[in-house]
C-alpha cells in the first residue's frame, strides 16, 4: 500500500515540474496544482462523497473509490505545501497508543 502511495507522491510531483506548453491541454494533476481554489473544492467534495457512501449504505467498493478519491486529492494539496507522505506518515505512527480523546 505505502508503495502505490509513493508512486503516486512521485507522479504528482512530475507533473509539478513539467512544463505546460502553450495550446496543449495540461493534466488534471497539473489543474489542480495550478489552482488551489479547484483543489480545496475537490478535497471537500470528495470527502462528502465518501461520507455519504456510508449515510446511503453503498457498499464497500464504492467507499473504496471514494477514498481513493480523497486520497488522490489530498496528495496533491500537500505536495502544494511542500508535506511528503513520509511526514504524513510518521505523524500517524506517533499517534498509535494515543487515544482520540487526548489528542
Amino acid at each position: 500500500a505505502a508503495t502505490t502511495m509513493y508512486e503516486l507522491e512521485a507522479t504528482i510531483a512530475r507533473r509539478r515540474e513539467e512544463a505546460v506548453v502553450p495550446g496543449d491541454k495540461p493534466s488534471w494533476t497539473r489543474r489542480l496544482l495550478d489552482n488551489p481554489e479547484l483543489l480545496c473544492s475537490k478535497v471537500r467534495e470528495e470527502a462528502g462523497e465518501l461520507c455519504e457512501t456510508l449515510e446511503k449504505g453503498e457498499g464497500g467498493a464504492r467507499a473504496a473509490s471514494e477514498m481513493a478519491d480523497v486520497l488522490y486529492h489530498s496528495m496533491v494539496l500537500l505536495n502544494l505545501q511542500g508535506v511528503a507522505m513520509e511526514d504524513v506518515l510518521a505523524v500517524l505512527r506517533d499517534r498509535f497508543g494515543t487515544s482520540g480523546v487526548d489528542e
